[in-house]
């Protein structure tokens, strides 16, 4: 399927694809990259809520920087997706 990169990085998901995953506008989606490729996996807010205390495994009493945040994420995700 080929789609289109617009002004601020917008990519749009054609309509048959949002239905068969229920996304609904405002909603979060999660983006990886894994072996080249860019993963989009839609994120549901009781998702959101079971991995809120994941990244506290993480910090070691220290505060994380964003790529230690991007990589702890995506390890989550990919542990519940994947």
């Amino acid at each position: 399927m080929l789609t289109k990169i617009f002004n601020k990085g917008q990519v749009v998901i054609p309509a048959f694809l949002r239905k068969k995953y229920g996304l609904q506008i405002g909603e979060k989606v999660q983006i990886y990259e894994e072996k080249n490729r860019l993963v989009l996996v839609p994120v549901k807010e009781k998702d959101i809520r079971k991995i809120q205390g994941a990244l506290s495994k993480y910090n070691k009493n220290k505060i994380l920087t964003k790529k230690e945040i991007e990589k702890a994420t995506v390890k989550e995700f990919t542990k519940k997706y994947i």
